[in-house]
């Protein structure tokens, strides 16, 4: 299982991002070379890293701030451009989740210098590929600096193949930016349906070209409602703060079609989805903020296998004590449910939401 490891990209504009890293160390360094140019570790106490670059971007004092807050007062390195901060590197050489303490000294320096509002969203993602040769899944978390506004981005790549892998990882940060900015999930699909169809000069072919199922959350401090939209079969559930779970989606798929005739489907007709991010219905939907103690965005590898066993996703949710126990266990029962190497990718992510 690949649980993910938190970490905060720290911007010389004030803006500050969670970033999910894998747990290998090979592929955390490789996320942070994303964002930092030839990245240097520097230790910060015995619990925190900061990985900054060489170049000659502009200071950034956000990071020079929260340097200074997290040892109480010590001269900071000289940190340019974007800065990571890590939690230290365990016995295996592998980084650590960045302390929540860290994590609230950075953004308290963030809001001091830029007058950004502080999180109120806890976050974590669980992945697993299952029997499959390649991960297929993707999912990205994006905030937008000038509204505070959040996006969850959950895809399930159709396939099993690197074309597709490549496919779910590109989409779902731009997914997740466009809603983040514009805070529609609805149109962030649309707009990625109109670039990969203008790709491909709308000579979509889902038999030979990559694809995805997929499911967006929208969450804002000044708006009482999340907003979620999503195509194909990825799910959004809510937790309610009494402990109530409800499946806010529908999928998009032969089996739903079926139901809403009457009939009883078959065992595959799941597998028959009737949207993508390519073509067919983006349903959306909205649940109130103040009324939601905990979100849920996954793909059919983490559902579908506690559902044949007649378990409840829901239940798993109520269950679990913070978003990363929810969305480890929601991973974990599902591979132990399928228990065979025709195990599908499973992704789970998890928002736990904290009210004012």
């Amino acid at each position: 299982m690949i649980a993910t490891t938190p970490a905060l990209l720290v911007s010389p504009n004030g803006e500050v991002e969670e970033l999910l890293l894998d747990s290998r160390h090979a592929d955390q360094l490789r996320c942070i070379g994303f964002y930092v140019d030839d990245p240097r570790a520097h230790r910060l106490g015995r619990r925190a890293i900061v990985h900054a670059g060489h170049g000659a971007e502009s200071v950034n004092n956000v990071a020079r701030q929260a340097w200074m807050s997290i040892t109480g007062g010590s001269q900071p390195p000289l940190l340019r451009g974007p800065v990571v901060f890590t939690g230290a590197t365990d016995h295996a050489g592998d980084l650590t989740p960045l302390p929540e303490f860290s994590a609230d000294a950075i953004q308290r320096a963030a809001g001091l210098l830029s007058g950004a509002r502080a999180i109120s969203f806890k976050v974590s993602a669980v992945q697993h590929r299952g029997g499959r040769n390649y991960q297929c899944d993707a999912y990205a978390i994006k905030r937008n600096k000038s509204t505070g506004r959040w996006a969850f981005a959950v895809l399930d790549g159709i396939g099993d193949g690197p074309q597709v892998r490549h496919f779910a990882r590109r989409f779902a940060p731009l997914i997740a930016r466009e809603a983040a900015q514009h805070g529609s999930p609805a149109r962030a699909l649309a707009a990625a349906r109109v670039q990969a169809r203008n790709e491909l000069r709308w000579d979509f072919d889902p038999r030979t070209d990559p694809s995805a199922v997929a499911v967006v959350a929208v969450a804002d401090h000044r708006s009482p409602l999340i907003r979620v939209a999503w195509c194909g079969d990825a799910r959004a559930y809510r937790l309610a703060p009494i402990g109530i779970s409800q499946l806010l989606t529908r999928d998009h798929n032969y089996a739903q079609d079926l139901r809403r005739r009457g009939r009883t489907p078959g065992p595959y007709d799941r597998n028959s989805i009737t949207s993508c991010l390519m073509n067919g219905d983006v349903g959306t939907v909205t649940t109130e903020r103040g009324h939601t103690r905990r979100l849920l965005l996954c793909t059919d590898g983490a559902y579908a296998p506690l559902e044949e066993r007649g378990q409840d996703v829901g239940g798993i949710l109520d269950l679990a004590d913070d978003a990363k126990d929810a969305a480890v266990l929601v991973v974990g029962d599902a591979i132990a449910a399928s228990a065979d190497e025709s195990a599908d990718n499973a992704t789970a992510l998890v928002v736990d939401i904290v009210q004012a």
